[in-house]
């Protein structure tokens, strides 16, 4: 019994650490001075109050809407918000997961269609911008895959890093049952508990998400650790499989690296996020070509 409790203190106290390496919500009068152009929002539904982003340049822009892991908040994104040579292509829409940063922190929010469904519902809100690039990571990329499925046709292209897909290919440690009790949830931080909780339904998730992969048209890009021992690379190669009807599929496996690649390889990211918007720009104005000759 000592050995399991002293195993128990270990996993509590990586957890917190863990935690505390995550990128946290910034106060709102932080990301105004941040990012001056930042426009901050929140949309409240029935259930949530959610917090929002948004960086509008230029009306001719293509939007990228980030999504975020867990546990984190959109500002594990700033790298990206604050790039000079993204501001020169791009509008940009982030917003904070509900249980996460302004969206009422702490309340958890199980479903992935229920998440996905919220996100739709800030994009709602903002017109429905177009063309629509959605990037997440890690769960975010679970919800930004959701998202593809429910509205296909709003969706420009998708970009999945580090993302979990396939049911079962990722690793719930002993400890996320033994910290779902309620005893748990005053000693532990918010995010950790609504992590948590998200972790423990994420199956049932994925499972609710398979005879839905058809739905998904738009171009498709993965990232992936090979040494992924978090969300595992297994998880690309059943995308690469289920994605019959993208339009293209691309996926970089970056050797011996691990879970957390948004950061380290922002600048690869964006590179070959900026290669498909060019690569869809010139479709289109191809199609409007071949348009005006037959009239």
């Amino acid at each position: 019994m000592k050995k399991v409790s002293t195993y128990l203190l270990i996993a509590i106290v990586t957890l917190c650490g863990v935690n505390s390496c995550v990128e946290t919500r910034e106060t709102a009068q932080s990301l105004r001075e941040r990012f001056p152009g930042a426009q901050l929002q929140t949309l409240q539904d029935s259930v949530y109050k959610l917090g929002y982003m948004s960086i509008h340049r230029n009306d001719t822009f293509p939007t990228l809407f980030f999504i975020h892991g867990s546990p984190s908040s959109m500002s594990v994104y700033n790298a990206y918000y604050a790039d000079t040579s993204l501001a020169k292509w791009a509008n940009i829409i982030a917003a904070d997961r509900p249980g996460y940063g302004f969206s009422n922190a702490g309340k958890s929010e199980k479903s992935v269609r229920r998440q996905a469904r919220k996100m739709w519902d800030i994009l709602e809100k903002e017109g429905y911008p177009s063309p629509l690039y959605i990037i997440g990571s890690s769960y975010g990329g679970t919800v930004a895959t959701k998202m593809a499925m429910i509205k296909p046709d709003k969706v420009s292209g998708l970009v999945l890093v580090s993302a979990s897909l396939a049911p079962g290919e990722e690793t719930t440690y002993d400890i996320s049952y033994v910290i779902r009790h309620k005893f748990f949830r005053w000693l532990l931080p918010k995010k950790i508990m609504v992590a948590n909780d998200e972790k423990l339904s994420h199956l049932e998730s994925l499972n609710e998400m398979l005879p839905m992969w058809s739905k998904i048209t738009a171009p498709v890009i993965l990232f992936q650790g090979t040494k992924d021992r978090l969300i595992f690379p297994e998880n690309v190669i059943f995308a690469r499989n289920k994605l019959t009807k993208a339009r293209s599929v691309e996926y970089y496996m970056l050797e011996n690296e691990r879970h957390f690649l948004q950061i380290k390889y922002k600048n690869y990211i964006l590179e070959r996020l900026r290669a498909l918007v060019k690569k869809n720009a010139e479709a289109k104005k191809h199609l409007a070509g071949n348009l005006m000759l037959s009239e």
